[in-house]
C-alpha cells in the first residue's frame, strides 16, 4: 500500500451529512472523528474522543455553540474545542485546562475536508474555476466499500462498463477514467458534457468512502442519481468480493512503519484514555539522556500539538511525564527524551536501567500544559539541558508552518546536545550557545532579547528553573509583558514548607473531616486519609494533583497555577502548597 502524505487535504463529508444541532462520526486513516457545524455555520473536525474519560463525542450533544460529553456533562467550546464547563465546578471561570483535539476544517467544492497534517494551501478540485463556471454540480450518493483505496481504483479501471447507464453509452471505450491528487480523486467522463467526480475517502485499512459529484449542464435527474447508485452498488460487489479473500486479520493487525497511518478501526469502544505502548526504538542520544520511541499497541497514535507531554507508568510503579519531541505530523510513535537525573526518585533511574527495546509501558493520551499561542509576534524559544525536548517539538512545528521563529539552546558543549540532527534540520533559525556560566548566560539572553522590540516577540522557555527565572527576569527587564513570557517546568527545587501548625480538612460532598498534622503536606494527608487524589511530580510543575476549594487561606508553591488563579482561591496543587487558616474545605 502506498506510504501517505498526511499533509493534505482529504475529503471526510458532505454538506448533507451535518444537520442543524447534529455531531457526525468520521474516519480518516484509522482516526476516528466527530464533525459538527455550529450555529453560526461554522465547521469543527474533533478527535472523537472526550479528553475527560474518552467517550465518543459523536455520542454527545450539539448545543449549537458546543458539543457536550453524554457521559459526565463536560462541554466544548466551538472553534478551540477548549473545556467551558464541568458539572464539578460549575462555579469555576476555568472549569479544566482540558481541551480537545482539532483538525483543520475546510467546506469547498461541495464537501468537508480535513487533514492529521498541516496542510498548505485549499483542498483540490478536479477541474478549475474556470471549467465549473458552466457546470451545474449534484452531490450524489455517498458508498461506503469494504476494501482499500488503492484496490478500489484498480477495480474502476478494469470495470468502467458498470457505468454504461450512467453516461448513456453501449461502447465502454466512450468512457476514460483518470486518478488526480496521489490517487485521492478520480474522474470518470465520455466525450461531451456529462463527468462524474469520486473523491475517496480512506477511512482505514479496509474501507473506503466514495463521494461522488455529477457535472452535467443541466440540472441531473432521477435516472442519473438511480444508475449512478447501481454502478456503485456494483464496484462495491467486485471490490468486496475479492478483498474478502485477500485481507485477514494478521494483514490488518501486522502494520508497517511506512503504512502506520493506515489502521484498523475500532468500532467496538471508545478510544483509551491510556495506551500500552511497545519500546521499538532506544538511543544514546547523550552520555545521560535517552531517546525513546514508543509505538501504541492494538491503536493508531492519537493526534497532539506542540509542547504536549505523554504521562508513563514506569517499571518501578512510578508515574512521571515526559514530553513529545516528535513533530505533530510524526504518526509513527510517540518519542521522548529523559535525563538520568543523579537524585532520580524511580523515574529517569528506572527508565534508563530497566527499559529496553520491546518492553511495554503504560501511557496516558497526550496533554498540553505548554501550548503554542498564535499572537502574530515573533516566537523566541530557549532552552536548557533537557529542556530541549517541548521547545525542540514546537520549533518543528514552527518550521513547517513557515513561521518565523528563533530558536536558542544553552549547553555545555556539542557533546552534551540530544537530537543534534533534528536541530540542525532547523536551519538558520538555530542558534547553540555552549559553555557560558549564569552571568555570560544572562548577558548572552540581553543581547537576543535586544535585537527586538518587546511588544514584536513571545517568550518560550524550558529547561532548569534557574535559567527559566533569568529569561524571564531578563525579558520583563528589556519591557516584555508577562503574558507573552510561556515557560514549562521539568523540576523545582523542593523547598516549599511543610505545615508549620495543624489544620482541618473537610470534604464537601462527603462530609468528611480530618487533620493535616504539622510537618506534614496536604497531600501526604489526604492519602492517608484513603482520598485518592492522582499525583505524579510531587513538586508542583505537572498539575496533575490540582485540587478546587471552596474556602480557606492559601499558601501557594507551585509553579502550575497562573497569578490569577492562585489570586482566585480556588485551586490548590496539595502536593507542595498549604492552608495558612484554621481549615479548609476542599470540592471532593
Amino acid at each position: 500500500m502506498n506510504k501517505i502524505d498526511l499533509n493534505q487535504w482529504f475529503p471526510i463529508a458532505t454538506p448533507e451529512d451535518l444537520p442543524m444541532r447534529h455531531v457526525y462520526h468520521a474516519t480518516l486513516l484509522g482516526q476516528e472523528m466527530a464533525v459538527w457545524r455550529d450555529d453560526n455555520g461554522n465547521i469543527n473536525v474533533w478527535e472523537n474522543r472526550c479528553p475527560h474519560r474518552g467517550l465518543r463525542l459523536t455520542l454527545g450533544a450539539n448545543t449549537g455553540t458546543e458539543v457536550r460529553c453524554q457521559y459526565h456533562g463536560w462541554t466544548y467550546e466551538t472553534g478551540t474545542g477548549g473545556c467551558t464547563f464541568v458539572p464539578a465546578h460549575r462555579d469555576a471561570t476555568e472549569p479544566s485546562k482540558a481541551r480537545v483535539n482539532t483538525f483543520p476544517a475546510r467546506e469547498k467544492h461541495g464537501l468537508v475536508w480535513t487533514s492529521l497534517g498541516q496542510p498548505e494551501g485549499e483542498p483540490i478540485s478536479i477541474l478549475d474555476d474556470a471549467q465549473l463556471v458552466n457546470a451545474v454540480k449534484t452531490n450524489l450518493h455517498t458508498t461506503v466499500i469494504g476494501s482499500d483505496s488503492d484496490y478500489l481504483i484498480s477495480v474502476l479501471r478494469a470495470n468502467l462498463s458498470a457505468f454504461a447507464d450512467v453516461f448513456g453509452v453501449t461502447d465502454v471505450d466512450d468512457l476514460h477514467l483518470k486518478t488526480m491528487h496521489h490517487d485521492r480523486a478520480i474522474i470518470v467522463t465520455k466525450v461531451g458534457a456529462l463527468a462524474i467526480h469520486l473523491y475517496l475517502q480512506r477511512a482505514t485499512v479496509t474501507k473506503t468512502l466514495v463521494h461522488a459529484q455529477a457535472l452535467t449542464a443541466g440540472r441531473s435527474g432521477y435516472e442519473l442519481q438511480k444508475n449512478f447508485a447501481f454502478a456503485m452498488s456494483a464496484i462495491r460487489r467486485l471490490s468486496e468480493a475479492t478483498t474478502s479473500d485477500l485481507i485477514h486479520i494478521n494483514d490488518i493487525s501486522d502494520q508497517t512503519v511506512d503504512n502506520v497511518e493506515l489502521v484498523t478501526e475500532n468500532l467496538t469502544k471508545a478510544p483509551p484514555a491510556e495506551y500500552i505502548c511497545e519500546v521499538v526504538t532506544r538511543s544514546q542520544e547523550t552520555s545521560d539522556i535517552c531517546s525513546y520511541w514508543l509505538k501504541p499497541i492494538g491503536h493508531p497514535l492519537p493526534t497532539f500539538t506542540a509542547g504536549m507531554h505523554i504521562s508513563i507508568t514506569t517499571p518501578e510503579g512510578c508515574i512521571r511525564q515526559y514530553s513529545l519531541v516528535n513533530a505533530p505530523w510524526e504518526q509513527e510513535s510517540f518519542i521522548i527524551g529523559i535525563k538520568k537525573e543523579l537524585q532520580s526518585r524511580g523515574g529517569s533511574k528506572s527508565m534508563h536501567e530497566q527499559v529496553k527495546v520491546g518492553t511495554q509501558l503504560k501511557v496516558t493520551l497526550p496533554r498540553n500544559g505548554f501550548p503554542f499561542v498564535e499572537t502574530g509576534k515573533r516566537p523566541i524559544l530557549v532552552a536548557g539541558g533537557i529542556g530541549i525536548t517541548p521547545i525542540l517539538c514546537m520549533a518543528q512545528a514552527l518550521d513547517e508552518q513557515g513561521t518565523p521563529f528563533e530558536i536558542h539552546y544553552f549547553a555545555r558543549g556539542e557533546e552534551y546536545v540530544p537530537f543534534l540532527e533534528r536541530l540542525n534540520a532547523l536551519g538558520e533559525n538555530l542558534n547553540l550557545h555552549f559553555g557560558l556560566g549564569p552571568e555570560e548566560t544572562k548577558e548572552k539572553l540581553a543581547d537576543i532579547m535586544w535585537e527586538h522590540e518587546p511588544h514584536s516577540i513571545d517568550i518560550y522557555t524550558c529547561g532548569p528553573q534557574p535559567m527559566i527565572e533569568t529569561v524571564s527576569s531578563v525579558a520583563i527587564a528589556h519591557g516584555v509583558s508577562e503574558e507573552s513570557i510561556r515557560f514549562e517546568f521539568f523540576s523545582k527545587k523542593n523547598d516549599a514548607p511543610v505545615s508549620g501548625e495543624e489544620y482541618e480538612v473537610e470534604l464537601s460532598k462527603s462530609g468528611q473531616s480530618f487533620i493535616v498534622p504539622a510537618g506534614s503536606t496536604l497531600l501526604q494527608a489526604c492519602l492517608e486519609n484513603n482520598v485518592q487524589i492522582e499525583a505524579s511530580c510531587e513538586q508542583g510543575v505537572c498539575g496533575t494533583c490540582i485540587t478546587a476549594v471552596l474556602s480557606g487561606d492559601l499558601e501557594h508553591h507551585d509553579t502550575y497555577l497562573s497569578k490569577k488563579e492562585r489570586e482566585s482561591g480556588k485551586w490548590i496543587m496539595p502536593c507542595v502548597s498549604r492552608c495558612k487558616s484554621k481549615k479548609i474545605v476542599l470540592d471532593l
